[in-house]
């Protein structure tokens, strides 16, 4: 029974980390910073694309594919990881100025 509780959440586990964009086998090898990243980067991506400019979405998909790629994600640098967090951060702050700006208007 145990050992069946242990496979499922693994499972759950593994298809959250996907959806996030992050790679399984790397996950232990990868820096904090790098996975936050690159988490960032997947839902910036995934649910911001329709407002970002074309600039900021090729430093994301760079991100991106350095980050799915062996040899590049071991380059990446803390500076890279928080350009993407700068970016996410900014985004983010932005949609909650408008959604009060919005409200308020009400």
């Amino acid at each position: 029974m145990n050992y069946y509780k242990n496979l499922k959440d693994t499972k759950k586990t593994d298809d959250w980390l996907r959806t996030n964009g992050i790679n399984i086998k790397s996950f232990t090898k990868t820096k904090p910073k790098t996975l936050q990243a690159q988490q960032a980067a997947t839902q910036l991506l995934d649910m911001y694309s329709a407002t970002l400019d074309k600039p900021t979405k090729r430093i994301l998909k760079n991100f991106r594919r350095c980050y799915s790629d062996k040899n590049k994600r071991d380059r990446i640098t803390d500076g890279d990881c928080y350009r993407v967090l700068n970016l996410a951060a900014r985004v983010k702050r932005g949609e909650y100025k408008d959604n009060r700006r919005k409200r308020q208007a009400a």
